[in-house]
């Protein structure tokens, strides 16, 4: 009885608090060019330059005569009236959007209802996802046998905390204990409710640790190496001050995470011998990657063991200048001096600002018409991918101290919401393999990203009244660009395939999910965002055949130890880069639940629409069909993969069904990628950019020189092949 009570609630909730709007036409045969999602109602159907131009409470809709523009509202970072005529869209995922109109009070027109449309929400019930989950909860109500979760995450993601715990194997009886001490969020509104500390350690001492840590973000463990027992931990900066402060609670927290080591009753009982006490990479992006080698490959390996205790690795973010000066500011960083045992090093990584810069930069570059002459100089230009490269050394130096000189890590930064979990969510991807499934990905964003307090809602801008352009920055997609770059360099490592990462990137920002929402959990807990929305996990689940890797291998190198150096690093082409065929219209459906009678399994909810070079994937696959701006070094190409290829594909996808999620908020730049495996064969967008790419290199034969030579230093692994003969070898080898 209960339960149909609340099922009666909620088809009140999407009756009466979420009601459809009144459609308005500019042209009585005008139709809405789409099918609505449910609580979707479109408000707006007009005419454009040869297009027509819709707006729903969820997106953008343009349908071209050769192609479709579909975006989430919430993608959307602003718009302008260019060339009197044209509106100019810029998305939160670099994309750009051109319209045209007739006349200019049409542009103007549309420009006053889209500036309207993408304004931050004055109540977080006015972004679309409540909507979409109060009316999918309606149809669940009338066919809720069928369809009873699957809005909502997986147990492995709900239980998370707790089945890591028994996972990696922390030793509960000597070593650590789970604190409460923020049990409803009453010491950090910005961290979880559960916490890993040294079992010694009081609550009494965590409290005195609070006040001196930045937003009381104390020392914490997330992940212990379950062969050697070494440790992660992060937190906020200590506030040292200009006054020069100390807490003595705080660094007896901080040595006794060595000491918890130690004491683990599984953890190994060689202990390494370290170098300095302190290390400055404050030019991180301009250190040569000599220096970077040798600086993670002292004091490592077999040579280095001792008898002496292990000495904790204090990484810091930050360069050492910006530290000093967040003294001014109440912040600062260890002194060596007061922790005793301790390493502090220094890694350079820009702040949100700056990466902002950067992003903006790179926007404005794949915007326009690539000029092969100057496009590598262009991109250099934008520090994109030096941002990158030094944000994998930063992960890499982590996975060298707790794999190979089994030492304990703890990382931070200012606040240690932005680079801190970019850093420790990256490295525990390098280290444990289930990081690398679909479910162990989905645990790992939950807990580094979501329960730890990065806020997406300032971050994103789609928060309540979020209106302050210096709180955005692309930092989550940041972290998702170096888990491409990964994914490039060690295809057979991961479950998830390229369009699964796309999926996430696109909805980060759509709001169609609830589960980038708000700050942190707190929030979320008091908005009951998981109750009333729904999660981006029943997408991107692993269940659903579109996001497999085809390559995957669970035998894969167990520690990954990438390539860092810029010139082995590659622009997302997917998310960055316009497609280079435009998106052709399809039937598919809005749904959102399976086809009834179909086995949910069976179901590509995230199948993206066929273009234009792929309107058979069989056909696709085949050698002896030419394709559209391709190179013969694509290794989609290669003869023994696309025989692998073509036998999974006639298997798994000889009867395509309807895609539940068409219209989910992909715009047509995304869409180049299908179903089938594109994270290694980068798509045409990639190839038309290994175009460009061989254009404006063609005649640097010094350039090439050097590239070949790098494969041959490269570190082990599937280093990243940019020779023709070695990326075919690598791939069937």
């Amino acid at each position: 009885q209960d339960e149909e009570t609340q099922h009666s609630l909620e088809c009140i909730q999407a009756n009466q608090i979420f009601p459809r709007k009144q459609l308005i036409r500019e042209d009585e045969n005008l139709q809405v060019p789409f099918i609505e999602l449910h609580g979707e109602s479109t408000e707006y159907v007009g005419r454009a330059e040869d297009a027509i131009i819709a707006l729903s409470n969820y997106r953008l809709h343009i349908k071209f005569k050769e192609s479709v523009v579909n975006v989430p509202l919430q993608l959307i970072e602003s718009v302008e009236c260019r060339d009197i005529f044209q509106l100019h869209l810029t998305c939160k995922d670099c994309k750009v959007i051109r319209c045209q109109f007739p006349t200019f009070e049409q542009c103007q027109d549309w420009l006053k209802r889209l500036n309207n449309a993408i304004r931050p929400p004055s109540k977080i019930e006015d972004l679309f996802s409540f909507a979409y989950h109060a009316w999918c909860m309606e149809v669940y109500a009338s066919e809720k046998e069928q369809h009873g979760d699957l809005c909502r995450p997986g147990e492995h993601v709900t239980s998370r905390f707790k089945n890591e715990v028994e996972r990696m194997g922390f030793d509960m009886n000597n070593a650590w204990r789970i604190s409460n001490i923020n049990e409803k969020y009453k010491l950090c509104g910005s961290y979880p409710q559960e916490i890993i500390v040294p079992a010694w350690i009081t609550d009494k001492e965590l409290e005195s640790v609070a006040s001196f840590r930045s937003w009381k973000r104390i020392p914490a463990v997330v992940y212990r190496h379950q062969s050697n027992g070494a440790v992660i931990s992060r937190c906020g900066q200590p506030e040292v001050s200009w006054w020069g402060w100390r807490n003595a609670d705080d660094e007896h927290l901080v040595q006794s995470v060595a000491k918890a080591c130690a004491s683990d009753s599984r953890s190994n009982s060689n202990k390494l011998v370290n170098g300095n006490c302190s290390r400055d990479f404050s030019n991180g992006g301009d250190l040569s990657d000599v220096e970077f080698d040798s600086s993670i490959s002292n004091a490592s390996g077999a040579e280095s063991l001792a008898i002496q205790p292990q000495k904790l690795l204090i990484l810091d973010a930050r360069s050492y200048a910006a530290a000093v000066a967040n003294r001014a500011k109440g912040g600062g960083c260890e002194c060596p001096e007061y922790y005793p045992n301790c390493e502090v090093v220094f890694m350079g990584m820009a702040n949100i600002h700056s990466i902002r810069k950067s992003f903006q930069s790179l926007r404005l570059l794949c915007t326009q018409m690539p000029d092969p002459g100057n496009w590598l100089s262009a991109l250099e230009s934008t520090k994109w991918l030096q941002h990158l490269s030094v944000l994998l050394k930063s992960a890499l130096l982590v996975v060298h101290a707790v794999d190979r000189d089994q030492r304990p890590v703890l990382v931070h930064c200012s606040d240690g919401w932005d680079r801190t979990p970019q850093i420790v969510a990256l490295a525990k991807l390098l280290l444990d393999p289930y990081y690398r499934t679909t479910e162990g990905f989905q645990v790992l964003v939950e807990t580094e990203w979501l329960d730890f307090g990065h806020k997406f809602a300032d971050r994103c801008g789609h928060g309540e009244n979020s209106d302050d352009l210096n709180e955005r920055c692309p930092v989550f997609l940041q972290w998702l660009d170096c888990v491409h770059q990964l994914q490039r360099q060690f295809p057979c490592s991961f479950e998830f395939n390229e369009a699964f990462l796309v999926k996430l990137v696109q909805h980060t920002y759509s709001c169609l999910f609830g589960t980038f929402l708000c700050n942190n959990a707190k929030e979320r807990g008091e908005k009951h965002t998981q109750e009333r929305t729904c999660s981006v996990w029943s997408l991107l689940r692993a269940a659903n055949k579109a996001f497999k890797n085809l390559l995957y291998s669970s035998q894969s190198e167990s520690v990954l130890y990438p390539v860092c150096h810029v010139r082995n690093l590659m622009l997302w082409s997917a998310v960055y880069l316009p497609c280079s065929s435009p998106s052709t219209p399809t039937d598919d459906t809005c749904a959102p639940y399976p086809v009834p009678g179909s086995s949910p399994e069976d179901q590509p909810l995230g199948r993206l629409p066929k273009t234009r070079s792929f309107d058979n994937l069989t056909t696709a696959c085949d050698s002896s069909v030419p394709t559209t701006n391709r190179r013969s070094s694509d290794p989609s190409l290669n003869e023994k993969w696309q025989e692998h290829r073509r036998s999974l594909e006639l298997s798994s996808l000889g009867n395509p069904a309807e895609d539940p999620f068409e219209g989910d908020g992909l715009s047509k730049q995304g869409r180049a990628l299908v179903g089938a495996e594109l994270s290694v064969a980068a798509g045409v967008a990639e190839g038309q950019m290994e175009n460009i790419l061989q254009e404006a290199t063609k005649d640097d034969v010094g350039l090439e020189e050097h590239l070949r030579g790098s494969l041959e230093t490269a570190g082990k692994g599937d280093e990243i092949a940019l020779d023709k003969e070695k990326r075919a070898e690598h791939l069937h080898g």
